[in-house]
């Protein structure tokens, strides 16, 4: 008995020492040699004018080890001083080795992180190979020096077409930002018949932005060069898009829509978290675009639905202006502060304005 009993002993510390070996085989790796990265800028300011072309390029080569494995990579992204506690991560892969980012994608990053707009700001590179959370390898850092753009224009409409009137600080309706190009604006919904134009601040009427002929003009600051205003024949739906970049726009008739009793943004970056909606107000005028005002939010995620239920809800993946989806995804709020939103329930799109 004594000795069948040894042998188990035996048995179960062998096994418990073997299983302990093919666990550290598992987690245990010798770099050969170490992951690279590079840039072909070392400084840039980045351009409001060209969000989507390309801003900087990145080429790296991957750590290469002692044991065949299948990692993640990551391009990280970090304000310098922070030993990237907190950092911006791109995954890629590794053929090519290479990774570019547009001037929009890495001015939303550098913003998201506390960059200031319009100052040069340090910033700092690496590639993190990963294995798990808590078993990554990283290359050297790149130092850049990067200016993120001035502060985005936000639009708005004024006009006798408007419910605004002609008045320029009067609630006026905002005009919806493309997420990716920063100078294309939206605004579906009715119009009466008369005219408009597009102010870019509440309570001053210059610049404006009109036409001119059938181009897109702006006023100076002073006033002069005033511009001719958008025409609206009917009373009706319309779609309006206007590019104050390459001074073009389309003006169409549209269509209305299922109006909704409420509206209202939750999430958890909301007052009251994903526990109940912060209901939003439209009016008699335009009863599908919502707003609002002077919301405290903190940072998280956001989504729009419809009478305080599931059943109905926007969402999706950009900060500050998108697209909203029915049932997307969580929209991300990257900083804290007080903010005006808008939604447009007709196309989905939304915007967040920063006070």
């Amino acid at each position: 008995m004594k000795k069948i009993f040894n042998i188990l002993l035996t048995s179960i510390l062998f096994l418990f020492v073997f299983s302990c070996v093919r666990e550290d085989d598992k987690i245990v790796l010798n770099e050969v040699s170490k992951g690279n990265i590079s840039a072909n800028k070392s400084s840039l300011v980045l351009d409001n004018t060209t969000p989507a072309d390309e801003a900087i390029k990145f080429t790296y080569t991957i750590p290469k080890f002692d044991l065949s494995v299948v990692p993640q990579y990551f391009i990280e992204i970090a304000l310098k001083g922070t030993n990237f506690s907190k950092s911006e991560s791109i995954s890629v892969i590794t053929d090519p080795a290479m990774f570019t980012l547009a001037h929009k994608a890495f001015n939303d990053r550098l913003i998201a992180l506390g960059a200031k707009a319009g100052e040069q700001t340090d910033v700092e590179i690496r590639l993190r190979t990963s294995f798990s959370q808590n078993t990554n390898y990283y290359s050297n850092v790149v130092s850049l020096k990067v200016t993120p753009f001035v502060n985005l224009k936000n639009l708005y409409l004024v006009g006798d077409a408007t419910e605004a009137g002609w008045n320029n600080n009067n609630n006026n309706p905002v005009l919806f930002r493309d997420p990716v190009n920063v100078n294309k604006f939206y605004f579906r919904g009715y119009f009466a018949a008369g005219s408009f134009k597009v102010l870019e601040k509440l309570g001053e009427w210059h610049p404006q932005w009109g036409v001119n002929g059938s181009a897109v003009s702006s006023s100076n600051p002073n006033g002069s060069n005033e511009p001719a205003v958008f025409s609206i024949p009917a009373a009706g739906y319309y779609s309006f898009e206007i590019d104050i970049n390459l001074k073009t726009y389309t003006l169409a008739p549209s269509t209305s829509g299922n109006v909704y009793p409420t509206i209202g943004i939750i999430g958890s970056s909301t007052p009251d978290g994903w526990n109940s909606d912060q209901d939003m107000v439209a009016s008699t005028f335009n009863p599908h675009i919502w707003k609002i005002i002077n919301i405290a939010l903190t940072v998280g995620e956001a989504k729009f639905r419809a009478n305080n239920d599931w059943g109905a809800n926007w969402g999706s993946n950009t900060p500050f202006s998108g697209v909203g989806t029915s049932g997307g995804a969580n929209i991300p709020v990257n900083e804290a502060g007080n903010y005006d939103v808008y939604f447009n329930d007709l196309d989905g799109r939304y915007i967040f304005i920063k006070k």
